[in-house]
């Protein structure tokens, strides 16, 4: 076996392909993403970040549970990955987790081993890697389990929804079974307690089974699924083909300020379009579970929380059902009002936005922005254009890197740089809008406050640290940004940020930034911009200072001219074609020494950590970022 991982699906399996094709559903994760073991920064993650693993597996009747898996002593050591193919898994439970029935009569799909799932969560970064396979071994020892798996499907996923939370082991654990009624009859309903932690919950954990057709089961095999959810209703996730194929679903809500867990299953349904707003009204997607079997345990997780939990900006406002009566005060978000456009060329363009109040944001983070509004009335005012089923879904949420940040002398104003994309809904009328604003496509800012286009601010995201000013006698600040195409635009805020510090004599920078691009042109004109306000404005303060080198390495397929009007301490340097993982140029620039941090597209992403890899990089040390989400 190769210790590259290669993709484990030939296609998305037949509920899917059909849930894409009822909501329209942008393909925005390719196939192949899906891989067949645990790439090397996985295992390192699952055995040594996690301090609870959420599984699936399946009881007797085919019904899918979703389990809370631990350490007794709650911290993260339970879990080890021998191979890239498999984990072993020695956790303590306690009385009532589904898991112990579960697995003392097994239920074998395919004729196969038992199908087990995972999703590995670090609530303080709200990194999350999932995978899913079967299960070679299992034994107990009273309520000690000890478990290996074997990954045969990997996959990062995207924070969206995570809340982070601060959690420390606790000790003082006293396990209770409250309900255990693992069959509930038709009349039957949850008890109000349950329901009641249900309505304080903010996390939750979704456990779904896909059971292949016997034509389809040597192409598409059975397989279990486990997901995180925020207990927020109509966001993408939802969108599950699991659910449509094998109606049926399980959820777990682990409470980390009392350890209490609550375990669910039962008959699941997809809603959409009319049938999901009759349930709930502005929700296009809806997924129900219908109870038939449920577990509620007492003081039983090892985890607690040391302080609130930071709420995921993603999050949006709380959705009512139909029988249920709102708040009369709604959720209420910062307002923003697009100013200014900047087009960039034929798919890029910059926005400039101004915020109803000051809004605080660091370099390289991220804005939420909900332009449900917009889309559905203004936009039709200013273009002639129709809806139609690929938009009646959409939530209209977009996240942009924020290029330019607020400052003390504009404190509600920032730019965001987008790429309009092909076949996408928003950014495409944007694209339009901001060209008929400069119909001779001057490339000038343009002043477009008239056209009245606003949107709700959701929150700010992104939550990589910025890099603090290190003096010479400390050895200085050694950087390495490297760059797919708009992945570029976190490095914008950062380079104003740091040249900004050195000019005012804070900190020895030695800076490298590789940029692979299409569009070399417009991306150096972008981080030449980042350097237009550092002119002497207070006394002291030097326009070209001493104590920052900054390299940018450019690679491009097409042939470009460098420009010339940079400071005296940015070097340029012409890459014909592409970066390759030979980590020939990573190993000249002495990376291991650096602190590198990327940017870029999943497939951009995974080269470069091959190339940084092969130029003796430890891979725990890149801080990444993708647009997969």
């Amino acid at each position: 076996m190769s210790s590259a991982p290669l993709p484990a699906s030939q296609g998305w399996h037949p509920g899917e392909q059909a849930v894409q094709a009822i909501i329209n559903l942008p393909k925005r994760v390719a196939i192949t993403a899906i891989v067949d073991r645990l790439p090397e920064q996985h295992r390192i993650f699952h055995t040594s970040r996690l301090h609870f693993l959420p599984v699936t597996t399946l009881d007797r009747q085919c019904r899918p549970w979703a389990s809370i898996l631990c350490s007794s002593d709650g911290m993260p050591n339970f879990i080890s990955s021998p191979t890239a193919s498999s984990l072993t898994v020695k956790a303590h439970l306690w009385s009532g987790d589904p898991i112990i029935q579960n697995f003392s009569s097994i239920q074998l799909l395919d004729g196969g081993l038992p199908l087990i799932s995972g999703v590995g969560l670090e609530v303080s970064t709200r990194r999350r890697n999932k995978f899913a396979g079967h299960v070679s071994e299992v034994s107990f020892q009273d309520l000690d389990i000890d478990l290996t798996l074997v990954v045969t499907q990997a996959l990062g996923l995207c924070p969206k929804y995570i809340n982070i939370r601060p959690l420390m082991p606790f000790h003082a654990v006293s396990p209770r079974i409250i309900y255990e009624r693992l069959s509930l009859g038709k009349e039957e309903r949850l008890p109000d307690d349950a329901i009641a932690f249900i309505h304080a919950a903010d996390t939750a954990f979704l456990s779904t089974s896909y059971v292949a057709a016997e034509e389809d089961a040597s192409t598409y095999p059975s397989r279990l699924g486990t997901n995180h959810r925020g207990v927020l209703p109509n966001y993408a996730g939802k969108r599950n083909g699991n659910i449509h194929m094998t109606p049926v679903a399980g959820m777990v809500f682990p409470s980390f300020s009392t350890g209490s867990v609550l375990y669910v299953t039962g008959k699941a349904e997809t809603l959409y379009g009319i049938a999901a707003r009759s349930l709930m009204p502005n929700a296009n997607v809806l997924s129900t579970i219908y109870v038939t079997g449920f577990c509620f345990v007492e003081n039983a997780i090892p985890l607690r929380d040391t302080a609130a939990a930071e709420r995921s900006p993603y999050s949006p406002p709380p959705c009512y059902l139909t029988e249920e009566n709102p708040p009369s005060i709604s959720f209420t978000d910062v307002t923003v009002r697009l100013i200014r456009t900047r087009v960039l060329n034929e798919t890029l363009v910059t926005l400039t936005f101004m915020t109803s109040q000051p809004v605080d944001i660091h370099p390289s983070q991220n804005c939420v922005l909900d332009l449900s509004e917009f889309l559905r009335e203004r936009s039709h005012v200013l273009l002639d254009w129709e809806e139609d089923e690929s938009t009646i879904n959409d939530d209209c949420v977009r996240t942009w890197t924020v290029s330019t940040l607020p400052t003390s002398d504009a404190p509600r104003i920032f730019s965001v740089t987008m790429r309009a994309i092909n076949g996408g809904l928003v950014t495409p009328i944007l694209h339009r809008l901001a060209r008929i604003a400069d119909p001779q496509l001057t490339g000038e800012s343009i002043d477009v406050i008239e056209m009245d286009i606003c949107a709700r601010l959701r929150g700010i995201g992104g939550d990589l640290p910025v890099p603090e000013p290190i003096a010479a006698c400390d050895g200085g600040r050694r950087l390495l940004w490297i760059a797919g195409g708009i992945g570029l635009t976190p490095f914008l805020s950062l380079t104003r940020y740091v040249a900004n510090l050195a000019t005012r004599g804070y900190g020895v920078w030695d800076m490298i930034l590789v940029l692979s691009t299409r569009e070399p042109e417009v991306m150096l004109d972008l981080i030449r911009d980042t350097f237009l306000d550092l002119s002497p404005g207070d006394v002291g303060v030097r326009q070209s200072p001493a104590d920052i080198m900054f390299f940018i390495h450019v690679f491009s397929p097409r042939k470009f001219q460098l420009p010339w009007s940079f400071p005296p301490f940015v070097s340029l340097i012409k890459h014909e074609g592409r970066l390759d993982d030979s980590g020939t140029l990573f190993g000249s620039v002495n990376a291991k020494s650096r602190e590198p941090h990327i940017c870029g597209p999943l497939p951009f992403a995974l080269n470069v950590m091959k190339s940084l890899q092969a130029a003796g990089v430890d891979p725990e040390r890149v801080k990444r970022e993708r647009f997969t989400y």
